[in-house]
């Protein structure tokens, strides 16, 4: 409880400190040359985008009866989870725990893992294509320096944990299954094709829906401009120190565009809007999906 409280009151100050430096009035004046209809288009685009990462999810489980409706479940609880709990882990235990029932904890969490490394990957791709036609400007170069760093540090961190741990006698076990299970999903090398396939439209297709929110808002920034910036301020977001990355997302977003040339306040009320499309697809999201059928659960067993 008061980790979530020190992570909201992050991004109460982040958006606090953003109100108080970009004036409010040219924010909201720019909200309100926001189409309707584009907006809603946004959240359809988004919505879409879940389904195909839900679907995602089930190339990377394999097989299973009855698993194409529990993705479509989780994808969209782990979506609302995110909104609430630190950085991406909790909306992926929350969907670990809607798909563990019918796959078991090894399958899920090889699956969990491979779809969190493929998005990262696909991002990374992103911002690494589109740096070079961006041009790089002395703070997105500091930007980008200090974010290779991290995702360096952070996953030699993790190779260098999961190693250790895998060697306790406690999770060798844990780890033997773990194995059997990478084993298994290599075979499959057309579902990780696909996986990857749907990774880069889902991605690419959520920065030009930036980009269309935009433009509505008076940002004209260049493409290449935006397939660095968006990337990046959701590779930021990830970190556990906000509110479901409220704020900080947001505070990154006009940081990165501002060498660009891109009107802050502009900036701003796009990541508004971004948010709100966040927020109503999860809970939408989140109340249809659980009108799906449930399928009981097969096959899992406790030590899977």
């Amino acid at each position: 409880m008061i980790r979530w409280v020190v992570r909201a009151a992050v991004s109460g100050i982040v958006v606090a400190v953003l109100l108080s430096v970009i004036p409010v009035d040219t924010v909201f004046g720019a909200l309100r040359r926001t189409s309707a209809w584009v907006w809603s288009a946004s959240i359809a685009i988004f919505f879409a985008g879940h389904y195909l990462n839900a679907m995602k999810l089930r190339l990377l489980l394999g097989p299973t009866p009855g698993l194409t409706s529990a993705c479509v479940r989780a994808q969209y609880a782990g979506l609302v989870a995110n909104l609430g709990l630190p950085g991406l882990a909790g909306g992926d235990l929350v969907r670990a725990a809607y798909l563990t029932p019918l796959c078991g904890v090894k399958r899920v969490a090889v699956a969990s893992i491979t779809d969190r490394l493929i998005d990262t990957g696909t991002v990374v791709a992103l911002i690494a294509v589109a740096l070079p036609l961006a041009g790089v400007p002395s703070g997105i170069r500091d930007v980008v320096q200090r974010a290779s760093l991290w995702l360096t540090a952070g996953a030699a961190l993790l190779l260098i944990g999961g190693m250790i741990l895998l060697r306790l006698r406690r999770f060798a076990g844990i780890g033997g299954h773990i194995r059997q299970a990478w084993d298994a999903l290599k075979t499959r090398r057309p579902a990780l094709l696909g996986a990857l396939a749907i990774s880069l439209v889902v991605q690419s297709a959520f920065v030009m829906t930036n980009v269309w929110l935009a433009r509505q808002v008076g940002v004209t920034t260049d493409l290449p401009a935006w397939f660095v910036a968006w990337p990046l301020s959701k590779l930021v977001a990830v970190l556990p120190i906000s509110l479901g990355g409220i704020g900080v997302r947001e505070a990154a977003l006009v940081s990165l565009l501002a060498p660009y040339g891109a009107p802050r306040e502009a900036v701003l009320a796009s990541g508004i809007l971004w948010q709100g499309v966040l927020i109503v697809t999860g809970l939408v999201g989140l109340v249809v999906t659980q009108l799906l059928p449930r399928t009981a659960a097969t096959a899992a067993t406790p030590s899977a």
